[in-house]
């Protein structure tokens, strides 16, 4: 999975945050802030809005512990470890995001609020009722096995831990499957209705889903005439053709919303019992 998920325009180049700092006057090694690292290190939408919503769903606390799957190059790890003061186990796929990530987090004097794992999420050995909330942004659907990897992030919650998410879902078949699995590196996506019974039957209660599509959908889309319009700029530092692999793959994600072929969700549930104290 993780050479596969590569096809992906929005992640072969890990490096290129690098390229972001060096413009600003921060090179290797240089301590950087989170308030700076956050207007590169967000891969979902609505930056670090999104992640008061789950700082805010999970009452999320200073004593609390919480695992995010899917991490990147650890921004959302980052900004809750410092925003809550929780600490944070960010598990990521790829070895280059995950090797950004651990130098970005030690760059934000973060590392001891910060664990990252380099692992295929499906493998890793979730310790047992660990955490008190699990996390994830727009990296769920990538993941093979829908009811395996609930049943794992299930598990690894204590009694009355929370799970909050946002990720797409499948609201009919692309025109062209084999161009769709190539730009998306979709292994699990389903229907909005499926994703809310799989949530139940993993042993998840008070599954609350909020349906996100209209409004990523114009993100999406303004995120892509921005793009275009920095064009200059952005290839000032990353060449034409790190504007190329990331323009196709803006372009493909606000053709999915338009089309009407993907949705998106942000969503909380619970594993049920008293929270372990």
């Amino acid at each position: 999975m993780s050479d596969q998920i590569k096809s992906m325009q929005l992640y072969p180049r890990a490096d290129r945050i690098y390229a972001e700092l060096d413009a600003l006057g921060y090179g290797p090694g240089a301590p950087v802030s989170v308030d700076v690292l956050n207007r590169f290190d967000q891969l979902h939408y609505h930056g670090t809005d999104a992640l008061d919503a789950a700082i805010e769903a999970c009452a999320m606390a200073a004593d609390h512990t919480v695992l995010e799957v899917g991490s990147g190059w650890g921004g959302c790890a980052r900004y809750l470890a410092q925003t809550s003061g929780a600490s944070l186990t960010a598990i990521e796929l790829q070895k280059d995001y995950h090797s950004v990530a651990q130098d970005l987090t030690a760059r934000a004097g973060l590392a001891k609020g910060v664990s990252h794992e380099n692992a295929d999420f499906l493998q890793w050995d979730a310790p047992a009722e660990s955490f008190d909330h699990a996390v994830s942004w727009l990296a769920l659907f990538h993941i093979p096995d829908r009811s395996r990897y609930q049943s794992k992030i299930y598990a690894a919650l204590k009694p009355g831990g929370m799970l909050f998410a946002e990720d797409l879902y499948l609201i009919r078949p692309p025109k062209d499957q084999e161009d769709f699995a190539r730009h998306l590196f979709p292994n699990s996506l389903v229907s909005l209705e499926e994703y809310e019974r799989s949530l139940s039957d993993a042993g998840f209660v008070d599954v609350r889903l909020q349906d996100m599509t209209e409004d990523w959908s114009a993100f999406t889309a303004s995120r892509l005439e921005a793009f275009r319009k920095d064009r200059v700029a952005y290839e000032a530092k990353h060449g034409p053709d790190g504007y190329e692999v990331i323009e196709v793959f803006y372009d493909k994600m606000s053709g999915y919303f338009a089309d009407g072929v993907v949705g998106g969700v942000q969503l909380s549930a619970r594993r049920p019992g008293a929270r372990i104290l």
